[in-house]
């Protein structure tokens, strides 16, 4: 997805931009951990604005990283459903949802640095299916490289009142010292559901080279690096209108194919630096009229992540996930949420997958 767009858009779709009143010093912060995480969704209905905050948070100290990024990512990613905060809440209006944005506070209303704080979160909602897994809706993520995003006000994303949405949060501080008093607002902009014209119906689109769910989504590769794939099959027919991504240091690109053809039908790259640590991905907008590359229903393709340019040591703890927007030629035969589905329970509770849910041999494959 495109970082600009007159209004810019999005990247693994949806969040903030919204300043709340300082908080105290003094203001009492828990160690938001777990479901117990304070959290508040309010409408800022004069701005066109939801506006979710969390906190304020006892953000604990890592300490410094062991022997480079890597090992502490590898700690961090074969940790499966190890979010901090796992904070469920309803969502309070009937809206088509257009931007996102994420600022960090500290006690004193100071904005941190992201990086130093967050290394990632998602949005979910609980009653939407991914398209193609039988899973929970991730509205959005955002990694700790990921900034906020615009959509124009011909497409929305609709969310409906009283929705069971959720609030993921992996915190991210390697210091000594543990952060006291953090506040995270995500605000999200929106269009009144009874905008004239209708926008187009767009839903995130998510696809991981290495779903499992439960177990997480990380993978190893050998010495200087190597690719790692998945093909899919599409349930419902529609275009991709911009795409973005994640990938952990040494990654290189992601590139979503034709399976039969090898045809790329879109790419994005890592941003790096000359010693291949991962600063970015790029976005690619293909367009909002409906000309980007058409999926159809039945049809599969194939996603490749590649790591290159790794030391002599393997790369641990890699990912590879494209995310972006999808406008689906017939918002009504978006697949339902089946509540009783093996992995959507396993998503729903990440403990059942290293137990009871084990057991059923309940592993996502390539093919949803």
């Amino acid at each position: 997805m495109s970082k600009h767009l007159g209004p810019r858009i999005i990247a693994s779709v949806v969040i903030l931009l919204f300043m709340s009143a300082p908080l105290s010093a003094s203001a009492a912060a828990g160690i938001c951990r777990g479901r117990e995480a304070p959290i508040t969704a309010v409408v800022a209905s004069s701005k066109h604005q939801v506006v979710i905050t969390l906190g304020p948070c006892v953000v604990p100290a890592l300490g410094p990283m062991n022997t480079g990024r890597m090992s502490d990512m590898e700690m961090m990613v074969h940790s499966p459903g190890r979010e901090d905060v796992r904070a469920h809440f309803r969502w309070p209006a009937d809206v088509w949802m257009r931007s996102f944005d994420l600022k960090l506070y500290d006690s004193r209303h100071r904005q941190l640095s992201q990086p130093a704080t967050m290394h990632h979160m998602e949005l979910l909602d609980f009653d939407r299916r991914q398209i193609l897994y039988p899973m929970v809706e991730r509205v959005f993520g955002m990694g700790e490289e990921t900034s906020g995003e615009n959509l124009p006000k011909s497409v929305g994303l609709p969310l409906d009142a009283g929705m069971d949405m959720g609030l993921y949060v992996m915190w991210n501080n390697h210091s000594n010292r543990a952060l006291d008093g953090v506040t995270f607002q995500l605000t999200i902009g929106y269009s009144p559901r009874n905008l004239a014209p209708r926008p187009t119906v767009v839903l995130p689109f998510k696809a991981d080279v290495n779903v499992h769910p439960g177990a997480g989504d990380a993978f190893d590769l050998p010495p200087g690096g190597g690719s790692h794939s998945t093909t899919f099959t599409m349930q419902v027919s529609g275009r991709l209108l911009a795409v973005g991504g994640h990938l952990h240091d040494f990654g290189k690109e992601l590139r979503l194919e034709d399976a039969l053809s090898g045809k790329v039908l879109a790419r994005v790259s890592a941003q790096r630096t000359a010693e291949g640590m991962v600063t970015g991905v790029s976005h690619r907008l293909y367009a909002i009229a409906g000309r980007g590359p058409h999926l159809v229903a039945g049809h599969q393709y194939s996603l490749i992540a590649v790591y290159q340019g790794s030391p002599a040591d393997s790369i641990r703890g890699a990912m590879g996930v494209m995310g972006g927007i999808f406008a689906p030629d017939h918002y009504a035969s978006w697949p339902r949420l089946d509540r009783t589905n093996p992995d959507y329970l396993v998503d729903l509770n990440p403990a059942l997958g290293q137990s009871a849910m084990s057991g059923m041999g309940s592993r996502l494959s390539a093919h949803p």
